[in-house]
């Protein structure tokens, strides 16, 4: 039987918690739980593994482990969802809000190449260093103990707006929306910032600093709807992977049946 998702009420009925327990138990880490569309959800299957450990009980090996397959936190995000996935999303959502939009995974590695992405950032990323210094700002971000959507400076001092994704518990990469300004930079500042990064990666800090008017300039308002918005889109993400790993799940137990079947 596929697994259900358990909302907080009937989590509620079935552990005789009330909610704010619930979601102090979510929030210390003691209750296995996901984001899907803004709300917590909970694995059926993994409360009753939950509760059987709680009562001291051997856990018992899961259909995918029998069968030597990748458990959900061994498997990389692309194969949850494929990349083609990953790309369409971030096309349409950099275009919907006229910023840079791209996926990574937890080392900060890119998984589509980025969507709308300014030509101050494709001079940064024109260099080994450079990508590799943006790779380290973004493997930064996916370390903190974040779950919802926040907005963080980069290593060049450009703004972004991140999300993790997250499935069954496990967070498995960042989607993140930038490359703008919440208030204007002063030139002359932005200028002397853009020489030092430059000599630092390598690049012409002269070509940075005059593509500092490719780099969108947001209010605050809309920096705060942007956030909003690109943590729904990582909750859609979740659940597109949450629902590939229960197909793997299912499969994986018709393959055991099949075999015990043969076997008998």
């Amino acid at each position: 039987m596929a697994d259900k998702l358990l909302t907080t009420r009937e989590l509620e009925e079935k552990l005789q918690l009330d909610r704010v327990t619930i979601y102090r138990m979510v929030k210390d880490g003691e209750l296995p739980a996901m984001r899907v569309g803004g709300q917590w959800r909970f694995s059926s299957d993994a409360i009753d593994a939950w509760l059987r450990a709680q009562s001291g009980e051997t856990p018992a090996r899961s259909a995918s482990s029998e069968n030597g397959s990748s458990d959900l936190d061994s498997l990389p995000l692309v194969d949850l969802v494929p990349i083609a996935t990953l790309q369409t999303i971030q096309n349409q959502f950099a275009e919907l809000v006229g910023v840079a939009a791209f996926i990574t995974d937890l080392e900060g590695q890119p998984l589509a190449p980025c969507s709308r992405c300014s030509s101050f950032c494709q001079i940064v990323h024109s260099r080994p260093e450079g990508m590799a210094a943006c790779q380290e700002s973004w493997r930064s971000i996916a370390l903190l103990d974040e779950e919802e959507a926040a907005i963080h400076v980069c290593h060049a001092g450009i703004q972004y707006a991140t999300a993790p994704v997250g499935v069954g518990g496990h967070k498995f990469g960042m989607v993140t929306a930038g490359q703008f300004f919440i208030d204007p930079p002063d030139p002359d500042e932005f200028r002397v910032h853009a020489m030092a990064t430059g000599e630092r990666i390598g690049v012409s800090g002269e070509r940075l600093a005059d593509a500092m008017d490719s780099i969108e300039l947001v209010s605050q308002e809309r920096a705060v709807q942007l956030t909003n918005l690109l943590q729904t889109i990582a909750n859609a993400i979740s659940s597109i992977g949450y629902q590939s790993y229960q197909a793997r799940q299912t499969l994986a137990q018709i393959a055991r049946l099949t075999s015990q079947a043969s076997d008998q």
